[in-house]
């Protein structure tokens, strides 16, 4: 178990001449098996940003980061990493979700050589606190006994010591529990952004995804679907595919006429402009409410409920037999087979046409 620590070491800047490599990929393609893996990826990644990619299983997005550092060639297309392609390109570091491991060297050690390699004179110091920024106390362990989660966190100390133009993480915190994830998670986001270092992110949780991210890149079956900053892309909410991945979606009845729509006998005003006649609004869990009785809205009998921390997530079936997941304040507490009365924040809404 690693203890919390209440350091937040500061960033070594390094040098600014070097920090940031601009990744280029353009008709990137790659079949495997007789299955596309990817298909026709355009991406151009500034210097310094910290690009993160999301989407269901088997999307591609592991497939694509290997193609940047190198490991997976793309069967068409060009890769390029700071100006350069091929065997010109300059190897990009990766952390994955098991990184290998020497099967021996002692933490400290292992990370102050990778700081050697990279030309800092200070490489015993900079290692010192490098472990701190990821949380790793167990500086002179011999990195081959270290737990999963130790072994994360090593990984990406010995990769920010390289001192990286760019780096590629594939989901490298996904042993680390909740609490020490978000920690290491954000003392890892200052040090990339204050060193300029371009990462490519590929988490499974969205909510880190989005925690990190300048841009949010959706892919899903091999494909670029979406790409946009996190609150942009999270207002998505008629987009099916976006709109499953960033998290669930209410799909309501509802009738458009002129510049309203009328749901459970409330009327909202249109997000955007539509055509008169019925529709889906489709709403996050948040914007489902729970009123008194007497408030307008539609009766609903509670299925399920769930507690997140902060919040609640409860599902409810509607008088007209629709089933609706809302989240609402945790001391809000609902049995199963409560009766309640939901209603809609009046806000904008989003529809999309019946299928």
């Amino acid at each position: 178990m690693i203890a919390v620590r209440n350091v937040d070491p500061s960033p070594s800047i390094g040098d600014p001449a070097h920090a940031g490599w601009a990744i280029s990929l353009r008709g990137v393609n790659r079949t495997r098996a007789g299955s596309p893996v990817l298909c026709d990826i355009d991406l151009e990644i500034d210097p310094g940003r910290i690009v993160a990619f999301v989407g269901p299983p088997g999307c591609g997005a592991s497939t694509l980061l290997r193609a940047v550092t190198g490991a997976e060639r793309p069967d068409t297309g060009v890769v390029t990493v700071d100006g350069r392609s091929g065997i010109a390109s300059p190897r990009v570091p990766e952390v994955r979700d098991r990184t290998p491991v020497a099967r021996f060297g002692r933490v400290l050690t292992s990370v102050a050589a990778a700081a050697r390699r990279a030309g800092r004179p200070d490489a015993d110091r900079e290692a010192r606190r490098l472990t701190q920024v990821v949380g790793l106390g167990a500086k002179e362990r011999l990195v081959h006994r270290l737990a999963h989660g130790d072994r994360q966190r090593w990984a990406l100390a010995r990769a920010l010591a390289s001192q990286p133009g760019a780096l590629v993480l594939d989901d490298p915190l996904a042993a680390l529990p909740t609490v020490a994830r978000a920690e290491t998670r954000d003392r890892v986001v200052r040090e990339l952004r204050a060193r300029r270092v371009t990462t490519l992110w590929f988490t499974r949780d969205t909510a880190e995804a989005a925690a990190v991210a300048d841009r949010l890149v959706v892919m899903d079956h091999g494909r670029v679907v979406a790409e946009g900053s996190p609150d942009e892309l999270y207002s998505r909410v008629d987009d099916a595919v976006v709109a499953e991945v960033l998290g669930p979606v209410n799909a309501l009845p509802g009738i458009v006429e002129g510049t309203i729509v009328e749901v459970w006998g409330q009327e909202l005003p249109l997000a955007r402009p539509a055509a008169d006649g019925h529709c889906e609004v489709v709403v996050r869990p948040e914007s489902v409410m729970i009123v008194g009785a007497e408030e307008p809205g539609t009766d609903a009998v509670v299925e399920a409920t769930t507690f997140l921390g902060s919040a609640r997530r409860s599902t409810v079936r509607t008088a007209d037999d629709v089933r609706v997941v809302v989240e609402h304040p945790s001391e809000q507490r609902l049995g199963l087979r409560d009766r309640v009365r939901v209603a809609l924040a009046v806000v904008p809404a989003t529809i999309r046409p019946i299928s």
